[in-house]
């Protein structure tokens, strides 16, 4: 379950993209903050197609992407081009909608206007760092610094025709690179209105059609059949989706800053109860798993995000029953 966890969080994560070296030095704010609202909207509403790279570890790994909108719905094709032949479907979402997977990395996860980035700015230092070149076009760099502990920092390449985020990288807190996502190549726009949306791969290869629940952008957030709260947060984190316990007896929910986010897995099924405590990174995500027990049923709470693991385990630490008390 947990693998499963990490999975799915990462394959989404693989369409942001990386990080440009260069001079820092600081800029208006308000040139910031044009450049991350025009990356929120460029995400949402562009159709683009193009080859990435991921890398964390050492490890490099190439993955082929179709991101096509058209009359207000949202078509991708996710094809791994290293290892075995892998393959993500997705069609017809609406163009507001958010699975829990693609809140990492996502450019259309940011609602940034003049409140959001000023909540923001509470968290988080934003500069230009300097024109570089990225997969063939010229990009923006706009460095994001936490202010404090509990999150990342972010380096941003911004398509300066379109607005497409071209690269991306996570920084820890000693200011090295965690997570590198970088395009190699990349086609933007109407040259795409005629692709046609099928698979690349035979019915025999692995082709996975995501019919995970679409969470509507914006849309309020009813937790009033969970049995569980944090009993504390990081500063600046909200809630932002949550899912009711499933068939699997899995419930989650989800909290973000704007740009941060972290998910909240609680799950009562047996395979996960025998899962020993788990404290791990795949990349930039961290996954903290501890169990409680809840009127005699015992349970296994896993957080997993692009948050320090310190964070992590205090958040992990923190999820308790609403009703009573915890056993051991």
């Amino acid at each position: 379950m947990l693998v499963k966890w990490l999975k799915n969080i990462k394959l989404a994560a693989l369409i942001a993209a990386v990080f440009v070296h260069g001079p820092l030095f600081a800029e208006p704010m308000d040139s910031a903050q044009d450049l991350m609202a025009r990356m929120a909207k460029a995400s949402k509403e562009l159709s683009y197609k193009g080859l990435f790279t991921y890398e964390f570890r050492g490890n490099l790994t190439s993955v082929k992407v179709v991101h096509i909108v058209r009359d207000g719905q949202t078509y991708e094709r996710i094809v791994h081009m290293d290892g075995p032949e892998r393959e993500i479907v997705r069609r017809g979402d609406d163009m507001d909608c958010m699975r829990a997977s693609d809140m990492l990395l996502r450019g259309n996860v940011l609602k940034i206007n003049d409140d959001s980035y000023s909540h923001l700015q509470d968290f988080y230092s934003f500069y230009i760092r300097g024109d570089a070149r990225i997969a063939g076009r010229a990009v923006s760099v706009v460095n994001v610094i936490p202010k404090d502990k509990f999150r990342y920092g972010y380096i941003v390449a911004i398509d300066k025709e379109t607005g497409l985020m071209l690269q991306s990288i996570l920084i820890n807190s000693q200011g090295k690179p965690m997570e590198r996502f970088q395009f190699v190549d990349v086609s933007i726009g109407a040259d795409l209105d005629n692709v046609e949306f099928t698979s690349e791969l035979s019915a025999s290869d692995d082709i996975d059609v995501d019919q995970s629940d679409c969470l509507k952008a914006n849309q309020p957030v009813n937790v009033s059949s969970s049995q569980w709260v944090p009993k504390w947060l990081p500063p600046g984190f909200v809630l932002s989706s949550y899912q009711p316990v499933d068939a699997e007896g899995q419930e989650s929910l989800m909290y973000t800053d704007g740009l941060a986010v972290f998910s909240v897995f609680i799950d009562s099924a047996e395979k996960s109860r025998r899962l020993p405590p788990v404290d791990a990174n795949l990349g930039a995500t961290v996954a903290v798993l501890t169990k409680t027990s809840l009127n005699n049923q015992q349970y296994a709470i896993c957080v997993v995000g692009e948050i320090p693991r310190s964070t992590a385990s205090q958040i992990a630490n923190a999820i308790s029953p609403l009703l009573a008390s915890p056993s051991p």
